[in-house]
């Protein structure tokens, strides 16, 4: 990763400075202070000035561009071995392929049990496509839940996610379960992309499909969170054949809505994210007017982090004038709080 030293007598290194000048620190004296470095050394002064002007150049409003807004970050105080813990889901549970297994189980169970579209192609590249299974009885106005699977965009697939079908059906709700190419072979952005794609061919073909374009809900689980957060900012923006409408409401479990912390964690290493490109793909840190009603989730067996970014992007969707509701599940962790979808959507009372 890209991260280089700006200070080789302290071994301060640049995300650290840029964390700094982001909390507000735009000042050479005092920023120095905030990062600890003496005041007679002199190897830092023209590569922080450097990142200072870098910043407040970035920093120009351009009057075309989305709204840029801080996103608190306890994170850069964290020791490397205490962020990797952070974010990692599995380190609150004593076997995460557990739940792996569960997924498979019951995603198998609901293949066998329901009538299901397989592998519906949403466009003409390989790979996108999507499962769809209809409600059961006659019901031309049954509300459409698009989800979109977890996996810290480099693992998991459809194939593994349609275990909520039995009971999203069972309540009159038709179900897209989105397949997307995963990291390394594909970047968050082209993720984002694929997932707008996917709900975009959906709203074409709601006719056919036999559900109500004004009735379709969003959701996703941890990276699925976060992407279908993107779907949402890509309609507000009428992006990828979207629109503000397109989308009634959105389920967002245990999502990460501020990558920046990834940048030095395990994580990141299929993603190559750069702080300029973690920050570009972070729906926190910008504007979210005009989203539609949304339900913020997550565990109550969590980290404090993904407990923190989906109270904080709560905060900023209400501060946005949208509708949000943060609920934590009790005695629910990263991997088993998806197992209370359904539920969760009838909050959106849709």
């Amino acid at each position: 990763m890209n991260n280089p030293i700006i200070c080789t007598c302290f071994d301060i290194h640049q995300d650290t400075v840029e964390a700094a000048i982001e909390e507000g620190h735009d000042d050479f004296r005092k920023l120095r202070v905030v990062l600890g470095v003496a005041g007679d050394c002199g190897n830092c002064h023209r590569p922080i000035n450097k990142l200072l002007k870098a910043r407040r150049l970035a920093n120009t409003p351009d009057p075309e561009a989305p709204a840029r807004r801080r996103f608190p970050m306890p994170w850069r105080h964290m020791s490397h071995a205490k962020l990797e813990q952070e974010y990692s889901p599995s380190s609150c549970v004593d076997d995460f392929m557990v739940y792996i297994h569960d997924y498979i189980n019951h995603s198998k169970m609901a293949l066998e049990q329901l009538p299901c579209q397989r592998d519906v192609a949403y466009s003409s590249n390989e790979g996108e496509t999507l499962d769809y299974f209809p409600v059961q009885t006659d019901q031309a106005n049954a509300p459409l839940v698009v989800f979109i699977h977890g996996g810290y965009w480099q693992e998991l697939s459809k194939n593994e996610s349609s275990f909520m079908a039995p009971e999203l059906v069972k309540q009159g709700m038709n179900l897209a379960v989105v397949d997307y190419t995963l990291a390394p072979q594909a970047s968050i952005n082209q993720m984002i992309a694929q997932c707008c794609r996917a709900v975009a061919w959906l709203l074409q073909q709601a006719q056919e499909l036999g559900f109500d374009a004004n009735r379709v809900i969003i959701a996703g689980s941890s990276a699925g969170g976060h992407l279908a957060a993107s779907v949402l900012q890509a309609a507000q923006q009428n992006l990828h054949g979207l629109a503000p409408s397109s989308i009634a409401g959105a389920i967002l479990l245990s999502g990460v809505y501020d990558l920046r912390p990834l940048i030095n964690t395990y994580v990141n290493q299929p993603l190559k994210l750069s702080n300029e490109g973690a920050t570009a793909l972070s729906p926190g840190l910008y504007s979210n007017q005009g989203l539609p009603p949304c339900v913020i989730a997550y565990g109550s067996n969590e980290t404090q982090e993904f407990k923190r970014q989906s109270k904080e992007y709560h905060q900023q969707l209400v501060s946005d004038g949208v509708t949000s509701q943060c609920i934590e599940i009790p005695q629910r962790n990263h991997f088993d709080i998806v197992f209370d979808l359904s539920s969760l959507i009838t909050k959106l009372g849709l």
